[in-house]
């Protein structure tokens, strides 16, 4: 049996498709691979900043169209850039356990930034929230792969600190001890982060059965419950939408926070349910912020970043 696996051609990407394929193997040894790599839209343009694309799914939307051409079986996402809708007749057929969710500061500590230091990062989240508890720094837009990111910490030109998700580090050895964690509960991670998403057609029965097979049921219950909550607020993966979940023993806790742009705001909620009912947490979690004033702030952010999109083009 031959599968072809799309994913993108990013090192990160290639690495987490190979982890996939290595599960797979483990449990279906007859099975073979061909890897199928596609560049997406932000991978062409490495210079507009993520919410400049107006579109979502900026790293998947071709991924898709793939897989409804037939051309590829199943691909391979980080799972926080997976829309939390996804197009007709597919399928999010497995997650496999999650890397740890939590972002890390590269370069210096939060309490040993000097003021006014320069610290970069392409995700709204991240800015808003690192100037909710430092507002004297200055967030530089940065895009690429983690690599070249890193890299600006280096240099005549360097920048103080940047921002990433501890799970790429991870997975690509590149973590550093000239960082540190940031705290989930103040700077609360991105919708999904730390996971995969193995996406698939939804009419692949026997497919998705061996996807399904290396799933982790405990991270499939965080992230249907962050992605159920991200989906009621009506937010893209693009906003300042962060979350924390947290087991005791069978019950789930999620803890969500709306940060406005200039860190100036901040929503929090947070509630606990059987592992079983992660949707229905999910959309608690999400009506509680709305009536606490976080849907106000999302929009807020919405009109502001659609705002700055049509400077540039002018």
């Amino acid at each position: 049996m031959l599968l072809r696996v799309g994913t993108r051609r990013s090192p990160l990407a290639m690495t987490q498709t190979n982890f996939v394929i290595g599960a797979i193997q483990a449990l279906h040894p007859h099975i073979e691979f061909e890897i199928c790599p596609i560049s997406t839209v932000a991978d062409r343009d490495r210079v507009s900043e993520f919410h400049q694309f107006r579109m979502i799914g900026v790293f998947t939307t071709e991924h898709e169209e793939q897989l409804l051409r037939k051309d590829v079986d199943f691909v391979v996402h980080s799972l926080k850039d997976l829309p939390t809708v996804l197009r007709d007749g597919l399928t999010l057929a497995s997650v496999p356990k999650r890397e740890d969710p939590r972002d890390v500061l590269c370069g210096a500590t939060l309490e040993g930034l000097r003021e006014g230091a320069r610290v970069g990062t392409g995700s709204l989240r991240r800015r808003a929230q690192i100037l909710s508890l430092r507002p004297d720094v200055t967030v530089v837009p940065i895009r690429g792969n983690i690599g070249p990111r890193l890299a600006k910490i280096e240099g005549d030109d360097a920048l103080d600190a940047v921002i990433l998700a501890h799970a790429g580090l991870e997975r690509l050895g590149l973590v550093s001890k000239n960082s540190e964690f940031l705290d989930p509960v103040a700077f609360p991670y991105a919708v999904g982060q730390g996971a995969l998403g193995i996406e698939a057609r939804s009419e692949d029965a026997d497919l998705v059965e061996i996807l399904r097979s290396i799933e982790c049921k405990q991270t499939r219950a965080e992230v249907d419950a962050e992605r159920e909550m991200m989906h009621t607020l009506g937010a893209g993966c693009s906003l300042p939408v962060g979350a924390v979940c947290n087991w005791q023993n069978e019950r789930l806790s999620l803890q969500a926070q709306i940060t406005s742009l200039d860190g100036h705001e901040r929503v929090v909620a947070s509630q606990d349910e059987h592992g079983d009912r992660a949707r229905e947490l999910g959309l608690a979690v999400a009506e509680t912020l709305k009536v606490r004033g976080g849907e106000k702030i999302l929009q807020s952010s919405y009109r502001e970043f659609c705002s700055h999109f049509k400077m540039l083009q002018a």
